[in-house]
């Protein structure tokens, strides 16, 4: 995206992702380890990646906006370091943001004017402290995606384990007793056995 003749904005050093999602990580399986019974570890894995997912869902769009601001009305560079995302997610982003559609291309600016022009024309808020906002949300929502990633592996293999004997349980049973949907019990179950036979 960095473009001859534009004058780009600081950069903004991001986090250490690597030990946010270690320590985040670390606390889920604090929290699931000593959890002996599966009917009890899948429940509270399940419990994990709900609240994870309601933090992000309420934290992502705030990021994703301030990431849009510091683009197209700042032009700083290397955002998707700033927010540790891959820079194909990150273009996902200026693209969800400018025109409601992630797969969408973002349209090539000659200018920096170009460029806010084009945001104001697509409504693209601007977003005060913007540069803190970003930091923020995006380590809120790193640790929130570490610890459902983890929940998840805890969930998988707890749904296996209630499948085989001595508990025989079914995808129906294991589901109503987690909460979750029948479907993403078989999910879980065929994922945790590509795992213990891959």
């Amino acid at each position: 995206m960095p473009k001859a003749g534009f004058t780009y904005g600081k950069r903004i050093p991001g986090p250490d992702y690597a030990a946010i999602t270690k320590a985040a990580q670390d606390e889920v399986m604090e929290s699931l380890a000593y959890i002996a019974l599966p009917e009890d570890r899948v429940a509270r894995a399940a419990d994990i990646v709900r609240q994870a997912d309601a933090e992000i869902a309420l934290h992502v769009d705030e990021r994703d906006q301030a990431v849009a601001h510091l683009w197209f009305y700042e032009q700083r560079l290397g955002l998707h370091r700033t927010i540790g995302v891959t820079p194909n997610a990150y273009r996902e982003i200026l693209s969800k943001a400018m025109f409601g559609d992630a797969k969408k291309p973002t349209p090539d600016a000659e200018s920096q004017a170009e460029l806010v022009k084009l945001a104001k024309q697509a409504r693209i808020p601007r977003v005060e402290d913007a540069a803190e906002k970003v930091l923020k949300m995006a380590e809120v929502v790193a640790k929130a995606r570490a610890r459902r990633e983890k929940a998840v592996r805890f969930m998988q293999d707890a749904v296996l384990a209630l499948s085989q004997p001595p508990y025989d349980w079914s995808p129906e049973k294991i589901a109503e007793h987690a909460g979750v949907s029948r479907s993403l019990i078989y999910k879980q179950r065929t994922a945790a056995r590509k795992r213990r036979d891959g």
